[in-house]
């Protein structure tokens, strides 16, 4: 018997993403290590932590433009949630590796906002490619909420050219 996943996508093979991934298009890089509680029974990084380093460069990124990061930022100031996340996994690090985190902002919409994010071993092995959609949401009532002005303003200054802004048609 024969399982049929519509949903899912055809695998991608490691070489056309590599060179489907265009670096010069990140601005902003965060680096790290591979610590010892990272890798699993296999000696290789586990799935999930590369999760928690997406959502490390997510966080500096904001920082990067500008945002004040304090224990509120993301409480009551700013509540994105990430409502889609596709990842691929191309490589697996594994102890004391260094790595960098890429990542950008690709659209804006409305209420929400895709980035990419790319995670690599420092000699550019490409580990992780990442594509998410977060929505703002209203601190108070949880349902999606417009982006600032303010926060497409950054955005603006921070990826110039290389973020698109898509506005929604009404009537």
């Amino acid at each position: 018997m024969t399982l049929d996943y519509p949903n899912l996508r055809t695998e991608k093979p490691r070489e056309q993403l590599e060179k489907a991934v265009d670096l010069t298009l990140f601005r902003h890089r965060i680096r790290g290590r591979v610590r010892t509680f990272e890798v699993d029974r296999q000696n290789i990084v586990h799935n999930a932590v590369y999760l928690q380093w997406l959502e490390t460069g997510r966080v500096e990124y904001w920082r990067a433009l500008g945002l004040p990061i304090d224990q509120q930022t993301f409480v009551t100031k700013y509540r994105f949630v990430v409502a889609h996340l596709d990842i691929d996994y191309l490589w697996a690090a594994r102890f004391d590796e260094e790595y960098e985190v890429l990542t950008r902002t690709v659209f804006v919409k409305n209420s929400s906002f895709g980035m990419e994010q790319i995670v690599q071993l420092l000699d550019g092995t490409l580990l992780v490619v990442a594509n998410l959609v977060l929505v703002n949401l209203n601190a108070a009532t949880w349902k999606p909420q417009r982006i600032s002005d303010a926060l497409r303003k950054l955005i603006r200054e921070f990826e110039g050219e290389r973020v698109r802004f898509i506005e929604a048609v009404t009537g």
